[in-house]
């Protein structure tokens, strides 16, 4: 139960707006704006959300066979394309198709890894509720 709460917080995580949230609060903005200016902060913060979600996923769901990885990885990319809809919704403009996609391909590399690491690290490790 405690699992499926992390996942359900997580994933609120990753829906925020967080652009939207900047503009909306000046002390925020300035913090996003700074952590974001380099264009890699923007793809190491996508795959490491991904990651995570992937592990706490994968946790949740265990044991991890090939038909529970890919329900995994659909889930990851469920949660992608929300984000990004989101998003283009939260500053109403064009993101643009390249864009999306190269994030959602970033979103789904952070999956791959975590069903990884999730294979090597919790198929070792005795299931606790």
């Amino acid at each position: 139960m405690r699992s499926r709460i992390w996942i359900i917080l997580w994933i609120v995580g990753i829906l925020l707006p967080m652009g939207f949230l900047a503009g909306l609060w000046a002390p925020f903005g300035r913090v996003f704006a700074r952590t974001f200016a380099a264009g890699w902060s923007h793809i190491v913060m996508h795959a490491f959300l991904f990651l995570v979600l992937a592990v706490l996923l994968a946790q949740a769901i265990r044991p991890l066979s090939v038909q529970a990885g890919l329900l995994l990885l659909g889930l990851g990319i469920a949660v992608a394309c929300l984000q990004e809809g989101l998003q283009w919704l939260s500053i109403q403009a064009e993101v643009g198709w390249s864009a999306s996609a190269f994030d959602l391909a970033v979103d789904l590399a952070g999956m791959l890894a975590g069903v990884a690491l999730a294979r090597l690290w919790l198929v070792r490790r005795p299931r606790r509720e």
